[in-house]
């Protein structure tokens, strides 16, 4: 209405003011029509616009030109007025050389109007208009392209149990619309991709591999892209990694016991031995990182960690170890989703021997075995036992192979020799054996605590020889005299050969 009386006022230079509703006054001669006024004088042609419609596109904070030249405007006045983008009522801009809406940014200059420093709200349709009866119109449309902004549609932090499935999703806003892929920080997607396009992104069957920081980034080419992150942090049942099964100490020595716990929640942890658990005051927990994280993290140089797959490293230490500290000692992890255990063995008997010498031997009669062992303690005796494995010329397929009985070699270790070093190194000569035969052998070891488990089965040979063998049979005139020469080149068991010759 302050808009309609300012007009009305500045046309009393000429006019009377009439009313707001569309008439003729036979005295002035004038049409009012959605509260503006116009004279009608017979005779004169109307307006016409020069320009056509046209759509305008300029990035946020450029400055367009919206044109309404018209030609024959005659004493009618342009009015220029604005439908937003989104909807919503019209808005008046100017009427003739008169600004009427308040923005500065906006300038009108005869039949031009300029706006500088564009704005997303600009856009919409900008009609240039005469209030004839009908209407003459122009309309421009006005598109602002600007860039895109992404929010997460979910929580920023999933915390999810392992198995379960969890979606994640992003919503972009933007001119024109941006298109949203999915990163994987530090890394690919589970799938292996390295990104996904779409406003979801869902993963299946999720285990702790899965955890970690996602983003959704959001870009249409207008400025730089956007991004949005949200973790996914699973939840899962305990998993113990132990450094050593089997520890081997003595007396007086200071043993530690290492087992890494992985779960979420962050698993409760006890030690117990013979079903008893032990006391606190021997148990340290500190965090673990893997060597080739805590490489990542030196060279990030940032204190926060980067990496979700965190674990514990629980340490049981037992100091001054004596005999009855030898057992079975057990690391329990527990939390919501499960428990989980593992066992090490600590013990003073020897580690099982490994035999360390060629399978095949240098000599016809004799075989000498060699092998090592880990002990805290002397080795002060130990056993052989070894047998045939075949009879005979080698089996080409290695089937219905005859063996032999077992035969048993036992001899304590000569106190000189006894060495006070954790690994040993020792060997036996065994003789009397079969020349080119083939045979297999086992050793055990002892200490003053006792026998270790024996060794792999180890197949070994004598040296291999060429046995010629030849037989002459006599035969009738009519028929040739045949002359057969057997050859078993049995060297590194390759098969025999046989020539036959006239």
């Amino acid at each position: 209405m302050d808009v309609v009386f300012c007009f009305a006022s500045f046309l009393l230079l000429t006019c009377t003011f009439i009313g707001l509703s569309k008439g003729y006054n036979d005295d002035l001669g004038i049409y009012e029509y959605r509260d503006y006024y116009y004279y009608q004088e017979e005779g004169l042609s109307s307006p016409t616009f020069l320009a056509r419609p046209q759509t305008f596109t300029v990035e946020v904070g450029q400055s367009v030109i919206i044109p309404c030249d018209v030609d024959n405007p005659g004493k009618l006045r342009l009015i220029i007025k604005k439908m937003p983008g989104n909807g919503g009522s019209e808005k008046l801009i100017s009427v003739g050389n008169d600004k009427v809406i308040p923005d500065p940014r906006m300038t009108v200059d005869g039949s031009r109007l300029t706006i500088s420093h564009t704005r997303p709200r600009d856009a919409g349709i900008f009609i240039c208009h005469f209030d004839l009866e009908p209407p003459l119109q122009l309309r421009h449309v006005l598109d602002i392209q600007y860039a895109p902004t992404v929010r997460a549609m979910v929580p920023p932090e999933q915390h999810v149990a392992m198995g379960k499935s969890v979606t994640l999703e992003c919503k972009g806003q933007g001119n024109p619309e941006p298109v949203i892929h999915w990163y994987r920080q530090g890394g690919s997607l589970p799938t292996g991709q390295r990104s996904k396009q779409g406003k979801k992104l869902t993963l299946v069957n999720v285990d702790r591999h899965m955890e970690g920081m996602y983003l959704c980034t959001a870009d249409n080419g207008i400025g730089e892209p956007a991004s949005a992150a949200m973790s996914i942090t699973v939840e899962y049942p305990p998993e113990i990694i132990t450094q050593q099964f089997v520890v081997r100490t003595g007396e007086g020595d200071q043993v530690e016991l290492v087992c890494v716990v992985h779960g979420r929640p962050p698993p409760d942890v006890v030690w117990t031995r013979d079903g008893r658990p032990l006391p606190d005051t021997l148990m340290d927990t500190q965090l673990y990182l893997p060597p080739q994280q805590q490489q990542q993290s030196s060279r990030a140089n940032d204190v926060h960690l980067s990496q979700p797959y965190v674990a514990h490293r629980h340490t049981l230490t037992i100091q001054h170890v004596t005999e009855k500290d030898f057992g079975a000692y057990v690391c329990i992890a527990e939390n919501i989703y499960g428990q989980k255990n593992a066992v090490i063995q600590m013990t003073g008997l020897p580690k099982t021997p490994q035999v360390t010498s060629s399978p095949n031997g240098g000599e016809s009669n004799r075989y000498t075995l060699t092998w090592e062992t880990e002990s805290y303690y002397p080795i002060t005796e130990f056993i052989i036992k070894y047998r045939k494995i075949h009879d005979g010329i080698w089996q080409r397929n290695r089937t219905n192979l005859m063996t032999g009985a077992w035969k048993n070699v036992s001899r304590v270790v000569d106190s000189e020799a006894v060495t006070e070093v954790r690994r040993h190194s020792m060997f036996y000569t065994l003789e009397g054996l079969e020349v080119a035969t083939d045979y297999v052998a086992v050793v055990r070891v002892r200490n003053k605590y006792g026998w270790s488990a024996e060794s792999d089965n180890f197949s070994f040979s004598t040296k291999k020889a060429m046995a010629v063998l030849q037989s002459t049979s006599g035969v009738s005139s009519s028929q040739p005299r045949v002359r057969a020469s057997l050859f078993a080149f049995l060297l590194l068991g390759l098969p025999y050969a046989i020539t036959v010759l006239a």
